[in-house]
This record gives structure tokens, sequence and C-alpha cells, in this order.
């Protein structure tokens, strides 16, 4: 375990692919207008003591926009939360369009192991 230090209000996280597999993890704020890229397992071995932030997104922009209304305070206010795509969460990835699915890797594809389960192909024929 490790701890990485976030902005005010840190409290959300969605978990979304790497393209060379294992998962990064985008970390929103309540008070912060920047969404933290944590890849929380950089050198694929497995463990958490070497997370790092491998990035950020500005969540405010200052350019024109469509709006349905005038920002009237907290311009720029944080806690928006984020959905990756493709949804990694067991019991979505089993149901994406093969066009995303194509792009996650086997153990992506099959987060939890069927018990008595025997892997074969890309088990894209179980459903369940």
């Amino acid at each position: 375990m490790r701890s990485i230090a976030c902005d005010p209000g840190c409290h959300g996280v969605n978990f979304g692919a790497k393209k060379s597999g294992r998962y990064y993890a985008y970390v929103t704020s309540k008070f912060a207008n920047r969404l933290i890229v944590l890849d929380v397992d950089p050198n694929n071995n497995g463990e958490a003591e070497d997370s790092v932030i491998f990035g950020s997104v500005l969540l405010a922009n200052d350019n024109p926009a469509y709006r349905d209304d005038t920002i009237k305070g907290n311009k720029g206010m944080g806690g928006q939360g984020v959905q990756p795509v493709p949804n990694v969460y067991n019991g979505w990835v089993q149901k994406l369009p093969g066009s995303y699915k194509a792009q996650l890797t086997q153990e992506q594809r099959n987060l939890i192991g069927k018990k008595g389960h025997k892997q074969h192909g890309d088990d894209d024929d179980h459903d369940e």
C-alpha cells in the first residue's frame, strides 16, 4: 500500500485499461478542478508500492463551450467524476462490443477466473 498526495477533497476513483495491460486509476477531487491519472503498477510487478502520478487533466475551460447557463460561482469546482471507456469492471467488460474488447489484453477481458472453468480462447463465448 502506498499513500499518494492528491488535491483537496480527493475521494473518487475509477479504473481504466492501460494498453500494456493492467490499469490506470482516474482520481477526482471535490475541491479541485484537476483529475489525477495514477499508474498503480508502472513496472507490472503486481505491487502498489511503486505507484506514481502518471499525469493530470485540467477540468476547467475558459474557452467558449456549450453551456445550458452561465457559471455564477465556484468556477472549475471539482467532483465531476469520470467514466473511462471502455468500462473494464467485472460484469461490464464481458459485454463490451468487439471493437473495444479487441483493445484489451486477455487478463483485462477476464478479470475474475471462473471456479472450475478451464480457460480457452478469449472466453468471449461466456456471458455470465
